[in-house]
């Protein structure tokens, strides 16, 4: 029993070395970008929303959620994943939901069962149509270019959870359907 605690313990030491490293990553950005700042002047829109950004991720950290260090690193709100996981989740199963992106005539031409379809061109004036019941939101398009701006707008207006497919619909290799 006693080495069963003593791996607990380990475990949990391994977590709040992940976590600290991931707060001093986060702080050294804001740090540079302050330093930014005071070189150029003040700060610009681009670095006020960098800092808006930076604030919304130490405010996940400090609720407990997830926070990978690819978010910090690349100051996003989102996280990427590869079409594979979201085809496994789909074969287990699991119902991913997913929001296709693309246009209408790309979706007619084959889609992932059960995907929910608002058009990039759309997702502003839809908005109140994506889930907020707290499932993880996979964002497609076709390669992974418009999906990676709707993740970062879905991320900034308080989605959390999202997940940017890269890749898009090219690398799916399961079933399709067609049509609406």
């Amino acid at each position: 029993m006693d080495w069963l605690l003593w791996i607990l313990l380990g475990l949990a030491l391994l977590l709040a070395l992940s976590a600290r490293k991931q707060a001093k990553a986060l702080q050294s950005t804001v740090d540079q970008l302050r330093r930014d700042a005071v070189v150029n002047g003040g700060a610009s829109e681009e670095l006020r929303k960098e800092f808006d950004v930076l604030r919304k991720l130490s405010a996940l950290m400090a609720g407990g959620k997830d926070v990978a260090p690819e978010m910090i690193k690349e100051n996003r709100l989102y996280r990427n994943v590869a079409m594979a996981q979201v085809q496994s989740d789909h074969e287990a199963g699991k119902s991913p939901y997913v929001v296709d992106v693309r246009t209408e005539q790309e979706w007619n031409s084959g889609h992932i069962p059960g995907a929910q379809h608002i058009p990039v061109d759309e997702l502003e004036a839809r908005l109140n149509e994506v889930a907020r019941d707290g499932r993880t939101i996979f964002v497609t398009c076709a390669g992974g270019g418009r999906s990676t701006g709707a993740s970062e707008y879905l991320a900034n207006r308080g989605f959390l959870n999202v997940f940017n497919v890269e890749g898009g619909m090219n690398g799916w290799r399961g079933e399709v359907d067609r049509g609406s």
